[in-house]
């Protein structure tokens, strides 16, 4: 004979059931959503269209301290000054033609490469700005050697995880006299929570810890905790008032937490990295001054 469940055992299980399914599929969810942030798939490489918009264009190659070859593009300087630019997650070089055009038309050195993990770059494993330390400092090393350079002029801009990774790299090396970035975010932990957070440490812890487990110092990527290391450098944050993936109000405490000189253009009406698309000319000519007051001492 057999015995039926008792109701308030029946009302007891099914709620706990419901909650270790719950559970389980958001820690599934959330480790391949940090696969994916480890993994992203390669984009192409475009090279500019005409050859003219960026005279003098070198492919070029370096090499990261942990061994990795990084490959990019490099257009000799002309006032002696010269920028590298950080592309962000999931991108490569070319995502960044328009800051490079601009800067390079005012004479300015610039130094297009992929990241690890992107592009033509070594390397299968994104950090999110950890390792990716490395790359921007191999980066930084490459042009200052370059005998068309003053190696005490010296600018940085990077976006979205690029421009994270850019703030981290200025923070600690005297050599970057000046660094702009666009759609960053102040620390990786409140990135994912912002963006994966939806059920607070539910959603967004399973993503963290699958970056932890594959060796991401997710607490090193905190560049809100060293903004007045920049030390009387200048500061140039962009964002835009509609961007889903860096809001406002993050890279608004960046601002906060930086020391003078500093500066923040908010793009009404753009999301992430449409800052050229929606203002072209404003954005060029924001760029070309930030770095003509700290590298030219003009602007």
């Amino acid at each position: 004979m057999r015995t039926r469940p008792r109701p308030l055992l029946v009302a007891l299980l099914v709620p706990l059931l419901g909650a270790l399914a719950s559970g389980g599929y958001l820690a599934l969810r959330g480790h391949r959503i940090g696969q994916g942030l480890l993994h992203p798939p390669h984009v192409p490489v475009q090279r500019p269209a005409a050859q003219e918009e960026l005279a003098g264009l070198e492919d070029v190659s370096f090499s990261s301290a942990d061994g990795l070859t990084l490959k990019g593009w490099y257009v000799p300087s002309r006032n002696r000054a010269a920028v590298v630019l950080v592309h962000g997650f999931a991108d490569n070089r070319s995502q960044l033609l328009f800051e490079a055009r601009s800067l390079a038309r005012a004479g300015y050195g610039v130094l297009l490469f992929d990241l690890r993990g992107h592009g033509e770059s070594g390397g299968d494993l994104v950090t999110w700005g950890d390792r990716e330390r490395r790359d921007v400092t191999a980066a930084l090393d490459f042009v200052s050697r370059r005998q068309d350079v003053d190696a005490a002029r010296l600018g940085l801009f990077g976006f979205s995880m690029g421009g994270t990774t850019s703030l981290l790299v200025a923070e600690k090396d005297p050599r970057v006299k000046a660094v702009a970035a666009a759609g960053a975010y102040p620390a990786l932990e409140a990135d994912i929570y912002s963006g994966y957070g939806r059920w607070g440490a539910l959603s967004a812890a399973p993503v963290l810890w699958t970056l932890r487990g594959a060796g991401v110092d997710v607490d090193a990527v905190r560049p809100i905790d060293g903004m007045c290391q920049l030390q009387g450098r200048p500061l140039l944050l962009v964002n835009g008032d509609v961007d889903p993936d860096a809001p406002a109000k993050l890279q608004a405490s960046l601002f906060r937490a930086a020391c003078e000189p500093k500066a923040l253009w908010v793009v009404e009406g753009a999301g992430h990295g449409e800052y050229a698309r929606v203002s072209p000319d404003e954005y060029a000519r924001r760029l070309r001054e930030h770095f003509d007051r700290a590298l030219l001492g003009s602007g």
